[in-house]
């Protein structure tokens, strides 16, 4: 791979389910869509995680796995039947959850949507997905009437002022706000109403500069973990997609002094540095800190990460720039093989995510 080219590769579970769900509304079929509204006690999967379900049984995304998925999966199989919306409540703290394989003891609440093939639904899961891939964050919030064990759905909008009339103003006002800080959907009660807000916005990206050892391994376990990564280096023969997974993208660069070129990094951008050497960490990081990305890690000893801080204040960057960079980068673990460090380092970044969320 030559020139500045970008290998495109797999995309993340949450817009895998929105091409699964454009892609069946656009062939006329209905498809049902589950997203865990709460969880209490020790559960498999947290509030967000959700899972699409074909008319033929096909499946996109997961609530867990074990005993508590099969009976969503049975639960969509009912929506789609009955072509109407359904909350249901799981308890996996009944029984012997470790004959199902499972270690877990809490309670789910689940939403399971019938999405028909409606020119109204057709056109709004268009529009969520290309804002996904264009990296517009939007809201999905959508309305129902609470009557277990069915729900009446109300409406599905963009817009918080097309909420039923029925919710209060001061509602109506909050959620987008409350929207607007976390990345996971959020559920309110009111006047009889169950109204789910979904922020949809693809993850932030994960620029690796680097692609020798290091750089290989974070990008095989970051890409596991679910981050969307980009792979820089300036050696076109390191950047071979046979070393990396298909979920990464990879970009030759001509100097690591242009590196961020035709990139937006913004908050929720994370940079791991680690190249061959000290000058072109410098040259990175350098960079690195001109943006807005709200992580910047360098791997490097304490003794090299206050040579390159050294040269970079007689540069103009000022202590608070500084404080920015996690180095020596990675949660201490004691590893030294590359791997290890890799470990280390994807660590750290879901502590980071994590804490983002």
């Amino acid at each position: 791979m030559r020139g500045n080219a970008l290998v495109s590769g797999k995309d993340t579970v949450m817009r895998s389910i929105l091409e699964m769900i454009c892609s069946e509304l656009n062939a006329d079929r209905a498809v049902a869509s589950a997203v865990i509204i709460s969880a209490s006690g020790s559960t498999p999967r947290r509030t967000g995680s959700r899972m699409a379900v074909s008319l033929d049984d096909r499946i996109c995304g997961s609530v867990g796995g074990g005993t508590g998925e099969a009976a969503v999966r049975h639960e969509a199989r009912t929506v789609l039947y009955r072509r109407r919306s359904r909350l249901i409540r799981i308890n996996l703290t009944g029984g012997d959850p470790a004959a199902d394989g499972m270690i877990c003891g809490g309670t789910l609440e689940v939403l399971i949507e019938h999405i028909a093939p409606t020119a109204g639904n057709i056109r709004l899961f268009g529009e969520l997905l290309a804002d996904w891939d264009a990296g517009n964050g939007r809201v999905l919030f959508t309305a129902f009437r609470e009557d277990p064990p069915e729900a009446h759905e109300l409406c599905r909008t963009r817009e918080p002022s097309r909420l039923p009339e029925v919710l209060s103003e001061a509602l109506r006002r909050e959620m987008p706000n409350r929207a607007g800080k976390t990345r996971l959907p959020f559920v309110e009660r009111e006047s009889g109403c169950i109204v789910v807000a979904e922020p949809m916005q693809a993850p932030g990206r994960l620029f690796i500069a680097g692609a020798g050892h290091v750089g290989r391994a974070t990008a095989v376990l970051g890409a596991f973990v679910g981050f969307d990564i980009i792979v820089l280096d300036d050696r076109p023969d390191f950047l071979s997609p046979q070393h990396f997974p298909g979920n990464c993208r990879l970009k030759t660069v001509t100097g690591f002094a242009d590196c961020f070129d035709g990139f937006d990094l913004r908050a929720d951008s994370l940079v791991v540095i680690v190249t061959r050497g000290h000058l072109h960490d410098k040259t990175v990081l350098a960079q690195a800190l001109c943006t807005r990305a709200g992580y910047v890690g360098m791997i490097g000893s304490r003794r090299k990460r206050d040579a390159i801080y050294a040269r970079l204040r007689d540069e103009g960057f000022s202590r608070l720039d500084l404080e920015r960079v996690s180095c020596p980068i990675g949660v201490d673990i004691g590893g030294d093989t590359p791997e290890e460090i890799a470990v280390s380092i994807v660590a750290e970044l879901i502590q980071r995510r994590a804490g983002n969320e």
